[in-house]
């Protein structure tokens, strides 16, 4: 078979459009070589138009903003042209009016959403009907330049500030893509901003709008039946600081936009925000008095539950505790709670002072406490003072129980232990700043209780509804001495400082935000952060189940002490010796409470069984014996007995 030779290629010169005269292009050719006369100026005019139609495309596409504008009032126009004639006139016209008196209205009312959209309407119905109107011409023109230049007067700041926004979104997304590879939600173009669950992305968008700043990350997100929380780490900044976005809560809130209660707190770290959003009030229920069976005060009681139906309690022991809130809130109901709870301790002498007439908070506890309940400012100076013996008292006693610890190598003894050297005392304090306003005298005799009585297992119950400088000793701020704070709702946004300390607003501590009785927050050593939580509530009834025998008939029947006329501060000691005296302060009255348990003892054996020495329990002894105490010979030694020695015969 013959085959064809294959016809090299060949470059030959092609003339170009533009060229000197020696100037020549080449172009590839099969067979021959051949030159090429055609030029650019030569193609057909359809491929010319298409090629411009692609452009002008292009061009429209990417400025189709800025064109928006010209495209709606052109379109407008042409509309009015198309309908040209004396009825289309004055019916828009008609509705233009319509639209310029709703503008009016609006502006009168200072409703600018109103204002606007009715003043954009007519500025467009004008339009029309210029055009319906006159048609095309001048006229129609002139209306419609002034539309569009309005128009643009309008949009184009619009459209500048959401480009500069845009722009600064992008930024920032880079930002955080190239320095925070942990901040990448799903989708790596829009690093920062996307979450793992449609709650955290808008959590992440909301902080980004409020701070202009996208979070580090999102830690410990958790969603359950009542809500979600989360906690978000902050980059620095003045603005993306915690306690700046705690402050702006309500913003924050609104550009979140989930229906629920936002709550914002300080994280563990400076630069963490703990942001919790509740859907259901888990607290909005009334909580039932549940019954512990705790009967020492050495163990925490039980309050109530926070929003996660968690139990919270709260120690008592060598601490004072502070509890704030406005009238009708649920501040006494607390009170009354951790009353109730005392009552069941068996290691625990209850005292009270309620300055208001009647002492209707306290007064109905009076027959479970170790004395009358103070009602008049020279009862509770009265009741204070006594206080103050006491604590001298015991603190004798922790002195020579450390001097025969120390002469046997131990350590010393530095505290009160109820049980161990005798009760506890709890003073309750219902609106201590009444107490205060009757007698100003008052307030540094209990500053200076506050100080000194927490390690003798002394321990004061403070109440107020309106808690400030002077209700805690005027000069100075005895509030440090509460180490346990307590606050139902708030009557202004003020008063939490005084509560739970300077600053505590911004790291979520507001207390005004409460919203039913019995919920409070609490700050103690233990609990540091601030949340909600919910007393469990004691009732008129469960009151009565622990005071109402003392107030029925029966208790009428029953032997009573002999009401003497000695003053009302020496009943503050409820025993009494042999002879009918009262046991008063300086006469080792938790002592005599364990020898009238023992019924008889040596001195030996009262110092032993007490903890004491052979010396304070002689000195004990001596006293009493002044008061009806009578003692036998019993071997080598004496016994002494706490009643009439023939009982024991």
């Amino acid at each position: 078979m013959t085959q064809t030779p294959t016809e090299p290629r060949v470059y030959v010169p092609e003339p170009m459009t533009t060229k000197t005269a020696d100037a020549t292009t080449y172009r590839l050719t099969r067979g021959f070589a051949s030159s090429s006369s055609s030029s650019s100026s030569s193609r057909p005019l359809v491929v010319r138009c298409v090629g411009w139609l692609v452009h002008t495309r292009d061009w429209v596409s990417r400025r189709r903003y800025e064109l928006a504008p010209v495209a709606g009032t052109s379109t407008l126009s042409l509309l009015g042209w198309w309908q040209e004639g004396i009825g289309p006139t004055l019916s828009y016209g008609a509705l233009a009016g319509v639209a310029a008196t709703a503008a009016v209205l609006g502006l009168k009312h200072k409703n600018a959403p109103v204002t606007q959209a009715a003043a954009g309407l007519t500025v467009a119905l004008g339009d029309i009907a210029t055009a319906t109107a006159f048609g095309p011409g001048p006229e129609s023109a002139t209306a419609w330049a002034l539309t569009t230049g309005l128009t643009y007067w309008i949009y184009g700041p619009w459209l500048t500030a959401q480009r500069n926004a845009r722009m600064k979104l992008n930024i920032d997304t880079v930002k955080a893509k190239g320095a925070l590879p942990n901040a990448l939600g799903l989708e790596a173009a829009d690093p920062g901003l996307i979450g793992a669950s449609p709650e955290e992305t808008a959590l992440r968008r909301a902080i980004h709008a409020l701070t202009g700043a996208a979070p580090q990350d999102v830690m410990a997100f958790h969603r359950n039946e009542h809500g979600w929380s989360a906690i978000v780490a902050m980059p620095p900044g003045k603005t993306t600081a915690p306690a700046a976005i705690i402050a702006r809560r309500v913003q924050l809130a609104a550009n979140l936009g989930m229906p629920g209660k936002l709550t914002l707190a300080q994280g563990p770290a400076d630069n963490q925000l703990v942001v919790k959003l509740s859907t259901v009030d888990a607290l909005a229920g009334t909580l039932p008095l549940t019954e512990t069976g705790v009967t020492t005060c050495r163990e925490p009681v039980l309050l109530g539950a926070d929003e996660d139906g968690k139990p919270v309690h709260l120690t008592l022991m060598y601490r004072h505790t502070l509890i704030a809130g406005a009238s009708d809130w649920g501040k006494s109901g607390i009170v009354n709670l951790i009353i109730k709870r005392l009552n069941r301790c068996l290691d625990a002498d209850l005292y009270g002072i309620d300055m208001k007439p009647g002492a209707p908070e306290l007064g109905p506890w009076e027959p479970v406490m170790a004395a009358p309940v103070a009602k008049t400012p020279e009862q509770a100076r009265a009741l204070l003072m006594w206080i103050r013996s006491e604590c001298d008292r015991r603190g004798e006693i922790l002195a020579e129980l450390t001097r025969k610890r120390m002469a046997e190598g131990k350590g010393p003894v530095r505290k009160w232990v109820p049980g161990v050297h005798g009760k506890a005392i709890f003073v309750f304090c219902d609106e201590l700043g009444e107490l205060v306003r009757q007698d100003p005298e008052l307030a540094a005799l209990y500053e200076s209780l506050l100080a000194i009585a927490r390690f003798l297992a002394i321990h004061f119950v403070s109440a107020t509804q309106q808690p400030s400088r002077k209700v805690f000793g005027g000069s100075t701020d005895a509030r440090g001495n509460y180490a346990n704070r307590l606050s139902t709702r708030a009557g202004e946004s003020g008063h939490a400082p005084f509560v739970f300390g300077a600053g505590c607003q911004t790291k979520g501590w507001r207390p005004e935000t409460l919203d039913l009785p019995g919920k409070f927050m609490l700050q103690t050593p233990e609990l540091t952060e601030p949340k909600v939580y919910r007393a469990e509530y004691v009732s008129d009834l469960d009151i009565a189940d622990d005071v109402g025998f003392y107030y029925s008939e029966k208790a009428d029947t029953e032997q009573q002490p002999a009401i003497t006329d000695e003053p009302w501060v020496e009943q503050f000691a409820p025993l009494r010796f042999p002879n009918g005296d009262h046991v008063q302060p300086g006469q080792w009255p938790d002592l005599w409470e364990q020898f009238q348990a023992l019924g008889s003892a040596t001195k030996k054996e009262l110092a032993a069984a007490c903890g004491i020495s052979r010396d304070t329990a002689t000195r004990a002894i001596e006293e009493w014996e002044k008061h009806g105490v009578a003692g036998r010979r019993d071997g080598r030694s004496t016994r002494y007995y706490a009643n009439d020695p023939k009982e024991h015969q």
